[in-house]
Parts: structure tokens; C-alpha cells; sequence
């Protein structure tokens, strides 16, 4: 027999000695794998998990989704109804470095305006970097109410930052806004606030003034708080020493006859009803729920606002998970 065929013979005989000797390897049985839970299951846990902290509250309102109405980067609306019966949003614009905002006739079909509202101030200005708009009819024209902060220029305002102060800015025409000098809500010593943002406005039976905003406050670290103050000229603010309420933020606040309504986000991701008689003392009524239009719940919704249209009913816009930008929302009536 030849070298060369011996080779091979050998050869062979080595692959079958090592295939046979894995194959008496014992064998290790495969773990079986545990699916962690989705996010939107750990999301709607931790949701029910802060509604326990107010177990009497056990109505809940659902809202469905009817329509988008804004680009993606779009948040934190407001919305006004104007002199000739259209509506006016305001939102986040960040391409446009500022606020912008879109009219519609019927709160529902909206066309974005050209321009620019209002722009981020200058680097080093206590406001370099705006957001979070609520706009009030006043005499002769508009005032806006928005959240400055002096940090991150080139941020986005979507939540409370420290050093956050309430300023305002003036339109005869409610396109058109020229910052005003001062400062609506400051910190410091006599709000005793280190942080106040997202103020939202609202006339009383009186004539007065009253807003409700998120603040943190020097002792409380990172938890949020509702605030509320009291104005007779829109520019001239008193805070009240008294939260409203710990954990919640974002708030909107609506008149409904006799009553006022504030929604507000409470804790993560919770969104809150509470009313009042007097805008003072409120209390928890709802946990509110959103729906898109193929009745997926939609998580981590906030920044909201709310009118009420032509045909008697409510509006509600804002964004959250997977809307995509601002969508509008209208309340799910049980058949």
C-alpha cells in the first residue's frame, strides 16, 4: 500500500474517532427563556402602582384618539380661539428655534402658520431656551406665557429644569410676540421656588387672574409640585405659599360653569382630573386614559390642553409614546 493512501486511511479513521467522542458528551439541557415583560406592561403596572397612592379616586375617563395634527417634533400645545371664530395652537417648534403655532376653524383641521412666534433668546439670557406657551386674550391684544431657562440653549423645554422662571411676551395681532421686560414667576427668596414652568392662565368671575404652574421647591429635591398664583393685571404675580399637589406637573386648567378643572400629569405617567369651586381647594375626581384609533392605549401622554368646540363638545390635544407629534383627542362616551 502506498504512503499516500495510508494517509488518507489514517485521516478518516481520526474524523470518525472525534465524531464519535462528541458524541458521548453528555449534554446540557437548554434554559428556557423567560420573555421579559413588554414596556407597555411594566408601564401600565407602574401606572396602577401610582394610583394606589390615591385609592379614592376610582373613576376613569377615556379619551380616543381622532386625528394628528402636527408634525413629529411638535409638543406642549395651546390653544386660543380667535376674534373670528377660528382657533389659534401654539407649540414647541424646534426647527423654528422657538414657538410656532397652526390655525384651525373647527379645532380639528389644522394648517400650520409661517414663521416663527417667538425665537430662544441669546446665549446667556435667562431665557435662551423657551417652550411650554399659553397664550390669554388681554387688552388691546395677546399675552404668552412661556417657560425660560438660561441652560441647554439648544434644548428642547419639555419638562422642569432647575433655575426655570415663568416670562411673557406681547402681540396686537396673536402672530407677532415681542418679549416683555421682567419676569412673571421668579425663584429665590420671595416665591421661595427654585424652579416655576408651564403656566397656564385663566380669568376668574372677579376679573383677576389665576395661574396654576409646575414648580420644584428648595427643600423637595427633584419632586414636582402644582403651584398656583394670583395676578389683577396678568404681569404682576403672588404666589401662594400652599402646593396644590405633590408629584403632579403639566397642568391645564378649563372653566366649566361653576367649576374649574385641572388636568395634570401625576407622577410617571399617570394623568390626573381634580376640580374646584373656589381655584384653591381641589379635589381628585378621574384618572384619564388615551386611546389611538385602533384602541391601543397610548403611555407617557402629557402637556395637555382642552376647549370646547361648536358642537358642545371637548377637545383635547397632546403627544405622547407613538403619536408622532400633537394629536387630538375626544372623549369616549360609553353606548
Amino acid at each position: 500500500m502506498s504512503a499516500y493512501r495510508l494517509r488518507i486511511i489514517c485521516g478518516r479513521l481520526v474524523l470518525m474517532l472525534v465524531a464519535l467522542m462528541a458524541a458521548c458528551q453528555p449534554k446540557s439541557a437548554a434554559p428556557t427563556p423567560i420573555a421579559p415583560p413588554t414596556p407597555d406592561t411594566q408601564t401600565i403596572d407602574g401606572r396602577q402602582q401610582e394610583r394606589a397612592t390615591l385609592p379614592a379616586v376610582t373613576a376613569v375617563q377615556k379619551w380616543q384618539m381622532i386625528g394628528s395634527i402636527s408634525l413629529p417634533e411638535n409638543s406642549a400645545p395651546s390653544i386660543i380661539p380667535l376674534d373670528n371664530g377660528d382657533y389659534r395652537l401654539f407649540w414647541n417648534a424646534p426647527s423654528l428655534n422657538g414657538i410656532g403655532s397652526a390655525t384651525t376653524p373647527d379645532g380639528m383641521r389644522f394648517n400650520a402658520d409661517e414663521g416663527v412666534r417667538l425665537t430662544n433668546g441669546a446665549a446667556g439670557q435667562p431665557d435662551c431656551a423657551i417652550g411650554k406657551p399659553w397664550v390669554v386674550p388681554v387688552v388691546n391684544g395677546y399675552r404668552m406665557f412661556y417657560q425660560g431657562q438660561a441652560d441647554k440653549c439648544d434644548a428642547v423645554v419639555t419638562g422642569i429644569a432647575p433655575k426655570a422662571r415663568i416670562f411673557s411676551a406681547f402681540s396686537s395681532d396673536g402672530r407677532a410676540f415681542t418679549r416683555e421686560p421682567g419676569i412673571r414667576v421668579d425663584i429665590g427668596a420671595v416665591t421661595k421656588l427654585s424652579a416655576a414652568g408651564h403656566g397656564r392662565v385663566i380669568q376668574t368671575d372677579d376679573g383677576s387672574f389665576r395661574m396654576y404652574f409646575t414648580a420644584l421647591l428648595p427643600d423637595k429635591g427633584a419632586t414636582p409640585y402644582i403651584m398656583t398664583a394670583s395676578s389683577i393685571d396678568t404681569t404682576t404675580w403672588v404666589v401662594d405659599a400652599k402646593p396644590l399637589l405633590e408629584a403632579g406637573h403639566d397642568p391645564t386648567a378649563l372653566q366649566v360653569e361653576d367649576n374649574i378643572h385641572l388636568y395634570v400629569s401625576y407622577m410617571t405617567d399617570n394623568l390626573l382630573l381634580l376640580e374646584s369651586t373656589d381655584g384653591l381647594n381641589f379635589e381628585p375626581t378621574a384618572w384619564l386614559e388615551f386611546y389611538d384609533d385602533k384602541n391601543n392605549p397610548i403611555m407617557h401622554m402629557s402637556d395637555l390642553d382642552i376647549i370646547d368646540v361648536a358642537d358642545g363638545s371637548l377637545v383635547m390635544y397632546g403627544s405622547g409614546a407613538g403619536t408622532n407629534g400633537i394629536v387630538s383627542f375626544k372623549q369616549h362616551v360609553a353606548e
